[in-house]
């Protein structure tokens, strides 16, 4: 009846562990955070023995043998390396954890936490962090793990949970299969199914008699035949990347001289993957192809690529993003005078980044809560994010040290230079974009004779909850994109 959470009620920036009785609602503190530790990690036995430590670039991992000893540094490092632990094996002392240190690829790895050394590598490979490991907690083994380069791959630690695997994918051919969750005896599991063209179903699967029940479509609205295929490619950037990226073409088109949406996602400390994805069967349905990217910067790919685009976000960042456009263009695939760009928040940068100092490139451009100043971002961020204040000064950049690069890369101080039409969507209670500098920047557009869309929501946030300012974002979205992309 106890489960153990951690919050920050008792000092915004500082998360403490206590122990919650999920029948009376009552908690009791187990640990009082001193002011350095970011997460806490329990045993099977629900004591917490590992402990997360930040000063916002160096991180270390604490460790106690029991909840009676004192928390003791294991090991320290910076945050461009990575040791992350996900649980204790059986052995005593010893802990699962994914690893980059000494190698560019996040590996499965078994550490010990007294000597704070590496036993041995489980699982590594040299074109992928290792992303999600799986454990069955009823044989205390590992099941499994995964890694994407274009799609997502298993790599299976256990024979049974193997044995389980290949007889649902047996029964659901074609179908990406995910376990997303088990009984104790891991005699039922609940398996969820996705395609690039479908959001997928829900499974009740069976072990004894291996029976599959459809418990529920996500979507069941959702016709695959009548979505789009994503296309995995890859293209090179103008400094000999490879940038790894998915391409959505219209049903019944062919990949010729087509209008295009490019979409540079968020983060930029995420990833796009292959699957369905709503946004872009809703630009294809409507005749574009879409176009997505993992410019340097993304996770997945290891440490050298994460790291390339610390620092770059107004630069090679960006310009990975108009190597891909102008791939586009060279394979004849996009028509070049019907090129627009969309994103949100960090994407949405991108894309206001992209009319400022591509004008040439892009038709029209749509921001959904993107940044446009990074001095701004930096200096409102949310008291939760504090911890890692300099870990961000070394990704984005510091605002008082570079100034200057900050400000020529901030679309808020460059509206002199877009040319083209715009549309930008945010809530006035965004915790992270200044909405009072976006309604200065709509001013400024609007000033020069920019033709703008504005669409402003009261009691929205970074992004919008309530359905009904959703669908008319949307419908406003294809009407933007359809007067200034128009279909020949």
């Amino acid at each position: 009846k106890f489960v153990l959470i951690s919050t920050n009620e008792r000092i915004a920036e500082n998360f403490d562990v206590y122990r919650l009785n999920i029948n009376s609602g009552k908690k009791s503190m187990l640990i009082k955070n001193p002011g350095n530790m970011v997460d806490w990690i329990a045993d099977d036995e629900g004591k917490v023995r590992l402990a997360i430590g930040s000063d916002g670039v160096n991180e270390s991992i604490y460790y106690r043998e029991s909840e009676e000893n004192d928390f003791k540094i294991v090991i320290s490092n910076n945050f461009k390396n990575s040791l992350k632990p996900l649980g204790f094996t059986k052995q005593k002392n010893h802990i699962y954890a994914l690893s980059n240190l000494n190698r560019d690829k996040l590996a499965l790895v078994d550490f010990d936490c007294t000597t704070g050394k590496e036993v041995k590598v489980i699982y590594e490979n040299v074109n992928a962090d290792v992303a999600d490991v799986v454990y069955s907690k009823s044989t205390q083994q590992l099941a499994y793990l995964t890694y994407e380069i274009t799609k997502r791959e298993i790599y299976y630690l256990n024979k049974q949970v193997k044995g389980i695997m290949e007889e649902v994918q047996k029964q659901l051919p074609i179908q990406e299969i995910k376990i997303i969750d088990k009984d104790q005896n891991e005699s039922r599991f609940i398996v969820r199914t996705y395609t690039d063209k479908s959001p997928g179903s829900t499974y009740l699967y069976t072990v004894k008699d291996k029976s599959l029940i459809k418990l529920a479509d996500l979507n069941s609205a959702i016709k695959p035949d009548e979505m789009c295929k994503m296309k995995p490619i890859t293209y090179k950037s103008k400094d000999g990347l490879t940038i790894h990226g998915y391409l959505t073409l219209p049903i019944g088109k062919k990949a010729k001289n087509l209008p295009c949406v490019v979409i540079p996602h968020q983060g930029p400390s995420t990833r796009n993957i292959w699957a369905y994805n709503a946004e872009v069967q809703f630009l294809a349905n409507r005749g574009y192809a879409v176009f997505q990217m993992n410019y340097r910067g993304s996770t997945g790919y290891g440490k050298a690529f994460q790291t390339a685009g610390f620092k770059q976000w107004g630069g090679k960042l960006q310009d990975d993003i108009t190597d891909g456009v102008r791939w586009l263009i060279s394979q004849k695939i996009a028509d070049s005078s019907r090129i627009g760009i969309y994103g949100s928040s960090f994407g949405g940068y991108s894309a206001l980044h992209g009319l400022c100092f591509r004008p040439a490139l892009y038709k029209c451009g749509a921001s959904y809560s993107g940044l446009t100043n990074l001095f701004t971002y930096l200096k409102d961020i949310p008291p939760y994010y504090r911890p890692y204040l300099q870990m961000y000064y070394e990704m984005v950049g510091n605002p008082e040290a570079d100034a200057d690069y900050f400000r020529a890369v901030s679309p808020v101080f460059h509206t002199d230079k877009i040319r083209s039409p715009v549309l930008i969507a945010q809530g006035s209670r965004d915790p992270r974009v200044n909405m009072n500098e976006t309604n200065q920047f709509v001013k400024e557009l609007k000033k020069r004779k920019v033709p703008v869309t504005y669409i402003l929501k009261e009691n929205e946030g970074h992004y919008f909850r309530n359905p009904e300012n959703k669908l008319e974002f949307y419908k406003e979205l294809e009407k933007f994109l359809d007067k200034n992309l128009r279909m020949e």
